[in-house]
């Protein structure tokens, strides 16, 4: 849970109990920055708590699906108020047709377990809704309208919580390690509700794999935002849009399902703290840029750098040896040094493309990548120079300005292997329900 999330859930539990004993002030109402959002709340600080959040969903939302502008159309309404009492859901979430056009209500109740509201979640649906339906005729009353899919709202917002925190690796090695993965089929339809903390971490997790496998591809994010907008058309057969809209993870042997557990095993390896240094993973990027395919029927291999596609693009076993290079790029992007990503992630889109057999302009695009990559690898020796002649002729001794980092790493690594922080505990009891 991140920080502004604590905050908020502790002021919806503040409020609760302002809400009972002190009445309104003199509006109870704000309106959000972009003026899409009107919140009702008596509670003015938690009513500010709320804008901010709102505008900050947005724009992670606008971010994941690469949207340069706010041309919102269907206003969101957010009524806060103290639990009744009543048994019924903590949140009513539904859009509504009104004679200026269709609005998206989100009531909430604050009752003991004010976490329970998911306030977060239920911005990120109405945004994705209205960017879904804010090209379409407003719907009229009575009529059916169908919401993003749960996997792109949870996985959302995962991905939005591990921006920070990082990803658990150790979660993903569980759930491959114990092949808990359900088929792609089963997972794309919508959950079923109660199942407990443990199952809705686990499919949250599985969420934030599949998107960040989306938004991974060619033309990711832009491919995203246009399944959204398609959604409430294509939605009743998620495989064939996922299909439609990112033909890439379809082609060949490479199926959904088979990308999908690919990139569960990717985030399974990766580690934040353990990631490539800079010249670990150029070379083994450049072990990757080298092909050995089979010439002849005989089975002689002959090895081609990634430029000579003219040479090697007709042989027989290209396609397979394009694949597996694709599938190793896709682990190195985990584990390769963030300075080196943006290569890793072209020469991904070039693998793709001549499996698709286009290879207009690629000889240009694999020479930018290889002249960026260059550049790195040059400026970071010219940086390590500068800094060893630094310490070696402008400071009398050594700074040792990392000498509590190095005691707290080896602390860490001499401890690693008995640990008892929550998140451990929480790992192990994972392991047990399975």
């Amino acid at each position: 849970m991140s920080g502004r999330h604590l905050l908020l859930v502790a002021a919806l539990a503040v409020a609760a109990g302002r809400m009972d004993a002190a009445p309104p002030d003199d509006s109870g109402r704000s309106v959000s920055r972009s003026r899409q959002c009107v919140i009702f709340c008596p509670d003015a600080a938690l009513r500010w708590q709320v804008e901010s959040l709102v505008e900050e969903m947005k724009a992670d939302v606008y971010d994941l699906l690469g949207e340069s502008s706010d041309r919102w159309k269907c206003p969101i309404i957010i009524s806060l108020k103290p639990a009744t009492g009543r048994v019924q859901p903590p949140v009513r979430f539904q859009m509504v047709a009104t004679p200026d056009g269709p609005k998206i209500d989100i009531d909430a109740e604050i009752g003991a377990d004010p976490a329970a509201v998911n306030l977060r979640r239920q911005i990120v649906r109405a945004v994705l809704l209205d960017i879904a339906y804010r090209a379409r005729p407003p719907i009229r009353g009575g009529e059916s309208y169908l919401e993003a899919p749960w996997w792109l709202v949870d996985g959302a917002i995962e991905i939005f919580r591990r921006r920070d925190l990082g990803v658990d690796s150790e979660l993903f090695q569980r759930l491959i390690e114990n092949n808990k993965m359900p088929p792609i089929e089963e997972f794309l339809t919508l959950r079923a509700d109660g199942l407990g903390a443990t199952a809705e971490a686990i499919d949250a997790a599985c969420a934030m794999g599949l998107v960040q496998l989306l938004i991974e591809q060619p033309n990711g994010r832009a491919n995203l935002a246009r399944l959204v907008r398609r959604w409430p058309d294509t939605g009743h057969d998620p495989i064939a849009a996922l299909k439609k809209d990112f033909p890439a993870l379809a082609e060949g042997s490479a199926s959904l399902q088979k990308w999908w557990t690919l990139n569960l095993a990717r985030l399974a390896a990766s580690d934040r703290y353990r990631g490539l240094s800079l010249v670990e993973t150029d070379k083994q990027l450049a072990a990757l840029l080298q092909l050995d395919i089979a010439v002849d029927k005989a089975g002689t291999k002959k090895t081609f750098s990634v430029g000579e596609f003219a040479q090697f693009m007709r042989l027989p076993g290209t396609g397979s040896v394009l694949a597996a290079r694709r599938q190793a790029l896709f682990a190195l992007g985990a584990q390769g040094n963030a300075l080196l990503r943006p290569v890793i992630a072209e020469y991904d889109e070039v693998f793709v493309l001549l499996v698709r057999g286009k290879t207009a302009k690629l000889s240009a695009r694999i020479e930018n990548a290889e002249r960026y990559r260059a550049t790195v690898l040059q400026r970071m020796d010219q940086i390590a120079d500068y800094l060893n002649w630094y310490e070696a002729t402008q400071t009398g001794e050594r700074s040792h300005a990392f000498d509590s980092y190095l005691k707290a790493a080896n602390e860490v690594s001499r401890e690693e292997s008995h640990r008892f922080d929550p998140i451990t505990r929480y790992l192990d009891s994972l392991e047990k329900e399975y």
